[in-house]
């Protein structure tokens, strides 16, 4: 561990820990309630490793989106590469399932895939980040955790707020959120959304495109409808409708045989793009959820959800005017439709708290166009000296997934629950592809064709033991499996079902963990230490000639860290709170379809560590800030360890005043204004570079009534 880890590290614990003042904030457990478990809990019950962010902490730190709240929960990262895509503990995005090993879910409703990730957090009541596998009571995809957002239920009063905010590169954005009584007592609704654009930071120098390259545009718009005939009857429907249109690239590319290190974001303020490049998603969903009570120790719930996700994507394929690629471009239009069905049981009685379900989902992924147009020559000049090639595979992914699950937590021995939990499903996919190789502009019948399907069983349980220490402390050890389903290759371009299919990937996950409060409740501590064996990870290739993605299984991996989570109010204007993660991700066993062996490698884009130190301040007067410290370590992009990014540094600041009902503040992310890279993309000739956001300074209005 270098001197800077730590420095930062000794500072975090010392400064969490010992400041003292006579007057402070009580931090009670007992009144923090989740529902990680899939039933009420207090946070002192939960045998596993979570993280809670109240509507309060969201606004104080600015945080507007999924990865910003991903920027504050150790071991855990995301960027955006063509669709978000995130690592947690060492567990990549798996790119031909299009799903990411977190799982969102909005009230129960889940939203798993890389595609219109970014859910919206606007009238949230808390989120709940579960750390680690959640296969037990969530199922397929939540391999590395899932991310549990629970939203406020209107009530009687009409409320609301209506916000504006101006930012860098002419960023606008608009919020408002109103929910009331259309029934008193009976019926509820709640309309909440954001609108917003900005024009980017790069300016493209092509007389044929838009100088404002990376400019966006995007809404989210939610609409809920609550609905309480009995005392023991409930029903909740949501209605949610999302685009985001991002345009440019957040970076550049550089020649193969250059240094990425060499190269800063300012690099990429001017461009000359002499194609279209741009990442569109509409998102449409529905949700409907019934709750029924036999009494008030026993539940019945019914979600059935329904979304789709249309995706339309070009991009310049050198981000450049080199006069080989001339308007040549790398294109995906695709559609997502998901519909899923869960029913549950919870309860409890002097024995025991239990909850039981079923869970069907079908999931249907159609790539209508997914590939690349390229120069002759790197093709091999299959159609003739200087006839260009234009590369597409068109697909057809289904699947259906049923599931049975349940878990019961037993307590006994006064200071003692024993947590068994389990899930058995089964997962069918289909997979129809046609791939296309032609002269571009031209039209061809397929030159390879593949019709396959594939079921996969499993059983995933999970094991926990909980001791109560004191009033205050709490100690457990979990053991649980994750799994991430197995699928195909996508732009398969020849063999059979076996070369074409990459098999489930696994874990399993041991963790020891203590949770409470000290110093009379001035001081929350979450901490917890963990190892995992990870088996036949999905890990892709780019092809050398094509530079389209290729996945397959690699061999074994482990995992194995710390996390640490502290705040401590020092009185009622000052508090402090920090979140630490250290991990070491290696492959014990894979060599690339290169022939390299990556024994001992580093698992790519997983940080050795992340640290956040937050300080806030309140003043009784309406006078408020929030000063934020991020420090992320080394991480690689590939898994042969030779292209790397050091570990940098982000701070973060907000001050505001507070008056009647009006919120005034203005606030400065990426402060230094570091540059830092987040993604490499392996192309033919060149490497994708894609950054971190550089420095942003925004106003903000906000009216609350």
């Amino acid at each position: 561990m270098n001197k800077k880890l730590t420095n930062i590290i000794v500072v975090s614990l010392v400064a969490s820990s010992t400041l003292l003042a006579t007057t402070t904030k009580n931090i009670k457990l007992d009144e923090i309630t989740v529902s990680a478990n899939k039933m009420d809990e207090t946070i002192k019950q939960i045998p596993q490793s979570i993280s809670i962010l109240d509507n309060f902490t969201i606004e104080e730190k600015e945080i507007k989106t999924i990865p910003e709240i991903i920027e504050y929960i150790p071991n855990l990262s995301s960027t955006f590469m063509y669709s978000d895509r995130v690592n947690f503990r060492g567990i990549n995005t798996s790119i031909f399932t299009n799903n990411n090993p977190v799982v969102i879910y909005i009230d129960g409703i889940p939203h798993s895939s890389v595609y219109a990730f970014d859910a919206s957090i606007l009238n949230i009541e808390r989120v709940e980040v579960l750390r680690g596998p959640q296969g037990a009571l969530y199922g397929k995809d939540s391999i590395g955790g899932v991310i549990n957002i629970v939203t406020k239920k209107p009530t009687n009063e009409t409320e609301g707020f209506l916000s504006l905010e101006y930012g860098s590169n002419n960023f606008r954005q608009a919020n408002f959120n109103i929910s009331g009584a259309i029934i008193k007592d009976k019926l509820f609704f709640g309309l909440n959304g954001l609108l917003g654009k900005d024009d980017g930071w790069q300016t493209n120098h092509n007389e044929n495109q838009n100088k404002d390259i990376d400019k966006s545009k995007f809404h989210k718009l939610n609409t809920t409808f609550y609905y309480k005939p009995t005392d023991k009857l409930s029903m909740n429907l949501s209605l949610f409708d999302d685009k985001n249109y991002r345009y440019g690239f957040e970076g550049g590319a550089i020649p193969q045989n250059e240094t990425i290190n060499d190269y800063k974001r300012e690099d990429f303020k001017n461009v000359n793009y002499e194609s279209d490049t741009y990442m569109k998603t509409k998102s449409k969903a529905q949700s409907l959820k019934l709750e029924y009570n036999f009494n008030e120790n026993v539940n019945l719930s019914s979600i059935t959800a329904n979304k789709k996700v249309d995706i339309d994507g070009t991009w310049d394929v050198d981000l450049g005017n080199n006069p080989n690629y001339d308007q040549m471009s790398m294109f995906q239009d695709a559609t997502s439709k998901n519909f899923s069905q869960e029913f549950r049981i919870t309860g409890e009685n002097n024995y025991l708290r239990y909850v039981f379900g079923l869970y069907f989902e079908k999931d249907e992924f159609n790539f209508h166009n997914y590939g690349q147009e390229y120069p002759s020559y790197l093709a091999g000049n299959p159609f003739g000296t200087g006839v260009d090639v234009e590369f597409n595979a068109k697909s057809k992914a289904t699947s259906k997934t049923y599931a049975s699950f349940g878990q019961v937590v037993i307590p006994f021995l006064e200071d003692y629950e024993l947590t068994l939990g389990g899930r058995y499903q089964k997962v069918k996919k289909k997979m129809n592809l046609d791939n296309y190789m032609h002269p571009t502009n031209t039209n061809t019948a397929p030159y390879f064709e593949f019709d396959e399907e594939h079921t996969w069983n499993t059983f995933l349980p999970k094991i926990a033991l909980s001791k109560r220490l004191n009033n205050e402390l709490s100690t457990y050890i979990t053991v649980s499996k994750g799994y991430l389903p197995g699928g195909y290759n996508n732009f398969a371009s020849n063999g059979g079902e076996k070369e074409n299919r990459f098999d489930a990937q696994t874990s399993i996950n041991y963790e020891l963990g203590l949770r409470g409060s000290l110093l009379e409740d001035k001081l929350y501590l979450s901490s917890s230490i963990f190892y995992m064996d990870i088996e036949d990870i999905h890990v892709y290739s780019t092809d050398p000639v094509t530079s389209m993605m290729y996945t397959s299984n690699a061999g074994e991996a482990t995992s194995k860290g710390l996390e640490l989570e502290l705040k401590y109010n020092i009185n009622d204007n000052w508090s402090i709170d920090t979140a630490i993660g250290i991990i070491q991700a290696k492959y014990s066993n894979y060599k690339d379809s290169n022939g390299n062996d990556n024994k001992n490698k580093k698992i790519e884009r997983t940080p050795s560590h992340s640290i956040n130190l937050g300080l806030s301040y309140y003043a009784g007067n309406g006078l408020y800030g929030r000063f934020d410290i991020r420090n992320q370590g080394d991480m690689y992009f590939n898994a042969q360890n030779s292209l790397k990014q050091d570990s940098y540094t982000v701070a973060n600041a907000k001050i505001g005043y507070l008056f009647k009902d009006f919120d005034i503040y203005a606030y400065v992310k990426n402060i230094t204004d570091e540059s830092y890279i987040v993604a490499v993309e392996e192309m033919a000739e060149f490497r994708q570079l894609t950054y971190g956001k550089g420095r942003f300074i925004g106003l903000g209005l906000k009216y609350s009534f």
